[in-house]
């Protein structure tokens, strides 16, 4: 059975720790060695960022050479150190991927809409070449992982394209593949998608092109959340499957908070043992952190011992015996439950209250919230994901539990002080007291919740005075854990540029902040949004309209309907909105993705309606294509700043909801704030 790592997720390369993972590697019998990289860095991701193109040398300039030197020097010399163990290295990149500058030199590879398009000759050139460019670079590099989803050139969201969407995964797909089967390379592909129907689409276009194809797939739904169920669309490949895993608490923690994750990997390979698979790879670190020397490592050992079919709880023995020594069982035992002690924390109730187990940005945050209303109803797709429920008093109930029991647990880690190994015992007090301050502050973030939502459901302003104050609070824990802790802070580190820089999604902090805290801005951040969303909400209720949304604000239920990377809440200094495309715009995409969002409105049956939409777009043009109930109109406005598109239409009789749906359809990224039916 392959056993497999992937690591330097998704950062880029680091010698000393790189090779640190290859002498894991050589001395645990891995046979799957795969980089990651800064994969969504738009110059030092993927291949592109790793290799200085020889045909295309004049796409080079923008390319950081002095990085690519070093990578080509290390990378190697890690190939050279775990070629002689028979293991096979890989590593990740993205299609499609053209430089920014590529369009701009060679304009007639783009449509009418400013998508390239796809088939046209000098694409699939490019592509050759890049992939030999890469190979000559790293000789010894078995092969390439191949993800078609967040990309910088999405294949399924293009638009006006002379093939269908299975076509063209299958032309791109085919070219990598073939170029790779020429040059006695390997390409693996990732099926990972957002939508049930890409995957499908994806799969169909793999399974065509060869049934020989390696393909490399989740063992959770959707992402790694440690209540998911098993990924079933597994069972649907036919393809020889390796298995990709998280078994470092991507999503929990990060590895800055304590988790051992003995029942959910064992509970995973069973299942995935079930299936025909090839074996797994696993990611062992993210963001810049890493597992090796820490407490969490234990979860290397769990998953080598799992697929191995060797007794977990004797590997897990044997780790804390050698690691702690006399100390062992002590360590075991504060570590025993922690990733249950995390869901409970990080998702009461089975709802993620944070992003990646981060304190959340703005847009995540939107989301949450309205698992708190008082008329919430679970929609059947979130109870197919594992999501059951949610209420205000389980929450707080569990992170009682939570932050009674975490400080239990760092009172026993901290009587191990000057009887460990000085860098051992701050490695696990570090995480016991990362997570006992950031157990206090997600209670503390569940009653925030709580009041935006009695307030956008009632109205009830008495709230507002509560909102301050659980910042307050908030932030004065953030302070305690930064004055504690130091850069090691949870909330802090998770900051830093090195590893997830800390991004508003439109409003920014002041240059001269002394911290880049997440909480610490709060005030800077969510206090504007919440004050501009209660503000337009005051004005459009007042003019008595029959129904209205304000886009990307807390109050957005009307069975809101997006597609993660390709749609999302942005707050700007003058209002809250939603694009209709990639978040990130060109730091994300090189061509900006047709983003689309739909929300049930009550309309006047039998009689005429009118919906207006209020919303600005790059270039000072707002171009949508607006769909009610299927029947699609185009609009188009010219005009620097906010401007009006107004719709009327007759709802059938009888009719008293229908759903309107905004999707971008020219070069101009629209940002809609407000959508009103009269």
């Amino acid at each position: 059975m392959v056993k497999g790592i992937s690591f330097l997720n998704p950062v880029r390369v680091e010698e000393e720790y790189l090779k640190k993972c290859a002498e894991y590697a050589i001395t645990h019998g891995i046979k799957h060695f795969e980089l990651i990289g800064p994969t969504h860095d738009p110059v030092r991701g993927n291949v592109d960022g790793m290799t200085l193109y020889r045909k295309y040398a004049e796409l080079n300039d923008g390319k950081d050479v002095e990085y690519i030197k070093y990578c080509e020097r290390v990378v190697n010399e890690a190939l050279d150190m775990i070629e002689p163990y028979g293991i096979k290295s890989y590593y990740w990149h993205h299609e499609l991927e053209v430089p920014q500058k590529f369009d701009e030199l060679h304009p007639e590879i783009l449509n009418v809409d400013g998508d390239v398009e796809v088939t046209h000759p000098m694409i699939k050139d490019f592509l050759v070449n890049k992939i030999e460019d890469f190979f000559a670079t790293y000789p010894k590099m078995t092969g390439i992982v191949l993800t078609l989803h967040e990309t910088r050139i999405p294949l399924l969201k293009l638009k006006n394209q002379k093939l269908g969407k299975i076509e063209r995964v299958k032309y791109v797909t085919g070219i990598l593949y073939d170029t790779c089967k020429r040059l006695g390379k390997e390409l693996i592909v990732r099926p990972f998608a957002s939508l049930a129907e890409d995957y499908d689409d994806l799969m169909d276009a793999y399974e065509q092109i060869s049934q020989e194809l390696k393909v490399c797939d989740k063992w959770t739904k959707y992402d790694w959340s440690l209540v998911s169920p098993h990924n079933a669309f597994l069972k649907r490949i036919k393809n020889p499957l390796v298995v990709e895993t998280d078994i470092f608490g991507e999503y929990f923690g990060k590895g800055l908070l304590p988790i051992m994750l003995k029942d959910h990997i064992k509970a995973k390979v069973e299942y995935c043992n079930s299936l025909n698979i090839l074996g797994y790879v696993s990611r062992i670190d993210r963001d810049g952190f890493i597992p090796f020397g820490t407490p969490n490592e234990v979860n290397l050992e769990i998953m080598d011992a799992a697929q191995d079919g060797r007794d977990v709880v004797e590997a897990i023995d044997a780790f804390f015996s050698r690691e702690y020594g006399e100390y062992a069982d002590i360590v075991k035992g504060v570590m025993e439950e922690t990733e249950y002690l995390q869901v409970k924390a990080i998702m009461a109730d089975k709802r993620n209250l944070t992003w990646l187990s981060l304190f959340p940005p703005l847009f995540v945050m939107k989301r949450a919230y309205q698992f708190l209303r008082d008329d919430f109803v679970i929609p059947q797709r979130l109870i197919d994901a594992g999501i059951y429920g949610y209420s205000y008093d389980a929450a707080k109930a569990e992170h009682k539990e939570v932050i009674e029991e975490i400080g239990k647990r760092l009172a026993i880690v901290e009587s191990l002080k000057g009887k460990l190994d000085d860098d051992k015992y701050y490695q696990l007090w570090m995480r016991f007291k990362n997570f006992h301050i950031f157990a206090k502050i997600i209670d503390e973030l569940t009653t925030l919740y709580r009041s935006i939502a009695r307030y956008f459901e009632h109205r009830d302003e008495s709230v507002v005075e509560t909102i301050h104050e659980c910042i307050r609070t908030m932030k004065e824990l953030d302070r305690e854990g930064f004055e504690i802790l130091g850069n090691d802070f949870y909330c802090e580190a998770l900051s830093l540029e090195k590893n997830s820089p800390f991004r508003t999604y439109g409003l920014t902090s002041d240059s001269t902040d002394p911290r880049n805290s997440h909480v610490y801005l709060l005030d800077k951040t969510l206090l504007p949004a919440i004050d501009m969303e209660m503000a337009a909400d005051r004005a459009l209720r007042s003019e008595n309209p029959t129904d209205y949304v304000i886009c990307g604000g807390f109050s957005e239920e009307h069975n809101l309907k997006s597609e993660g990377n390709f749609s999302a809440p942005i707050t700007f200094e003058d209002g809250n909105c939603r694009t209709a495309g990639s978040q990130r715009g060109k730091v994300w995409s090189t061509v900006k993705t047709h983003g689309w969002f739909s929300y049930d409105m009550k309309v006047k049956g039998g009689e005429e309606n009118t919906i207006t939409i209020i919303g600005k777009g790059e270039g000072g043009v707002l171009s949508i294509d607006l769909s009610i109930d299927g029947v699609t109109t185009k609009h188009s406005v010219s005009k620097d700043g906010k401007a009006a598109i107004k719709h009327s239409f007759v709802a059938e009789p009888g009719v008293d909801k229908v759903t309107v749906k905004i999707e971008r359809n020219s070069e101009y990224m629209p940002f809609i704030y407000s959508v009103v039916m009269n």
